[in-house]
């Protein structure tokens, strides 16, 4: 075998290798604890658009003012229900400072 054989095999199995990878993107969602009725609803369109395309989505729900965890707990359960059929989590969802993080992946 040639060695410019060889290195066109070599690019063959990176660009195959690379086709596989691409689909494995997280996309990142951000939601406040006080959310219209309206807006959830465009958002959790958009995430399991995200979610049936093969991407991972991580949820941030970012603390601002004076609002408490109760509404921001509340938030996060709801979605956790309504993702439940779709996906799985894979990190349980965990408060950093004064935000709450979810990551949630593909069945």
């Amino acid at each position: 075998m040639s060695y410019s054989k060889y290195k066109y095999e070599q690019s063959k199995k990176e660009r195959e290798q690379n086709k596989k990878n691409r689909n494995k993107e997280t996309k990142e969602i951000r939601f406040k604890p006080f959310i219209g009725i309206g807006d959830y609803n465009n958002k959790l369109k958009r995430i399991k658009s995200f979610i049936e395309d093969k991407h991972k989505v991580k949820i941030v729900i970012r603390m601002t003012g004076r609002s408490n965890f109760e509404n921001a707990d509340l938030l996060m359960n709801r979605i956790l229900l309504e993702l439940a059929d779709i996906s799985k989590v894979e990190s349980t969802p965990k408060r950093e400072g004064r935000t709450i993080i979810a990551l949630f992946q593909p069945i």
